[in-house]
C-alpha cells in the first residue's frame, strides 16, 4: 500500500502488527534516491485515534519539547503516525546471551531508566511499549524503543509511577543470574509495597546499590576472553592449519622417497668431512 505524507511517499515493505485497532508497519519513502526506511502506525478505529490525539496533545513531556513522530496525516479513514525506523535488536531476545555478569545487569538496568527518561514518548505510550516489550538492546548496552504498539491495551492515566514500576519489573524479569545483588533486592521490596512514584527514583535506587567498581581476577579473565576469543580462535585455526600441511609433507616424503630430508637438518651432518673429524 502506498501512503503520501507531504513530500514523501511510503511504500509498505513489511507488516510488523495488524490489530483491530491499528496496524503498524516498515515503509520505505520511495521518493527519495536514498534508502529511507520509516515506522508507519496508522490507527483504524476512530475512538482509538481520539484517544491517541488526546495522549499527544495532553502528555507531552516538556512545553517545548518536539512530538516523538516524524509527521501525521490522514488517508481515507485511517490515522496515520510517521517515526523514524531503528532496526530491532529485542532485549527479549538478546538480553540473556549479553547479559552475563551482575555488573553488566546494572549497567542495562541504568541504560533502561535513562532510557525512558529521555525519551520523547508520552508515558501512557512509554508504558505501553514497556509492557508489550518494544525494547531493544545494543551491542554497547544502550537501549533504545520501537512504536510497535497495539493500541487495543492504551490507557490515558497510565503516568510516570506506572513506567517506573513496569520498568523494575522488567528488570527483575532479566536478572536470571544468581547470587543476592543489592540492587535486584531493593527493587523486589520497593515493587511489593508499590513504593515506585517516578523514574528519578528508580535511577537513584539503581546507583546506590550498585556493586562497587572493581573487577576481580574471575571477571578479568571473563573479559580477556571475551574480547579476544576471536583472535584466540583464528590464531589455533592457523597453527592447526600449519601442522597438517606439515605432517601432509612429512607422509608424502615418507611414503614416495622413505626418508624425510627435512629431518636432516637436525642431524649432525658436519661432524666427518672427508678424513677428517670435527670431534
Amino acid at each position: 500500500m502506498i501512503f503520501y505524507a507531504g513530500d514523501m511517499v511510503l511504500e509498505t515493505v513489511r507488516e510488523v502488527f495488524t490489530g483491530p485497532q491499528n496496524n503498524v508497519s516498515i515503509c520505505r519513502d520511495v521518493s527519495s534516491p536514498l534508502e529511507t526506511y520509516y515506522t508507519l502506525l496508522t490507527v483504524k478505529n476512530k475512538d482509538t485515534a481520539k484517544k491517541l490525539v488526546t495522549v499527544f496533545e495532553n502528555s507531552r513531556r516538556g512545553a517545548a519539547e518536539a512530538p516523538p513522530y516524524i509527521a501525521c496525516f490522514a488517508q481515507n479513514t485511517l490515522l496515520c503516525y510517521v517515526f523514524a525506523y531503528r532496526e530491532e535488536r529485542r532485549l527479549d531476545l538478546f538480553g540473556p546471551g549479553q547479559i552475563v555478569s551482575a555488573r553488566e545487569w546494572e549497567t542495562v538496568s541504568a541504560n533502561l531508566v535513562l532510557a525512558c527518561l529521555s525519551s520523547p514518548l508520552p508515558f501512557p505510550l512509554l508504558a505501553l511499549a514497556l509492557e508489550q516489550g518494544h525494547i531493544h538492546l545494543q551491542k554497547d548496552g544502550a537501549v533504545f524503543f520501537t512504536p510497535y504498539f497495539d493500541l487495543s491495551d492504551l490507557k490515558e492515566e497510565s503516568g510516570e509511577a506506572v513506567c517506573a514500576c513496569r520498568s523494575a519489573e522488567l528488570l527483575l524479569a532479566l536478572f536470571t543470574l544468581r547470587g543476592r545483588v543489592k540492587s535486584v533486592e531493593l527493587l523486589r521490596k520497593k515493587l511489593a509495597h508499590n513504593a515506585f512514584r517516578s523514574l528519578p527514583e528508580l535511577y537513584r535506587d539503581l546507583k546506590i546499590t550498585e556493586i562497587p567498581h572493581e573487577t576481580n581476577i574471575r571477571e578479568k579473565a571473563q573479559g580477556f576472553w571475551r574480547r579476544g576469543k576471536d583472535r584466540f580462535f583464528t590464531a589455533l585455526l592457523t597453527a592447526s592449519a600449519v601442522v597438517a600441511v606439515f605432517a601432509l609433507i612429512v607422509f608424502v616424503s615418507q611414503l614416495f622417497f622413505g626418508d624425510i630430508p627435512v629431518f636432516r637438518l637436525l642431524e649432525k651432518c658436519f661432524d666427518v668431512i672427508g678424513e677428517r673429524s670435527l670431534r
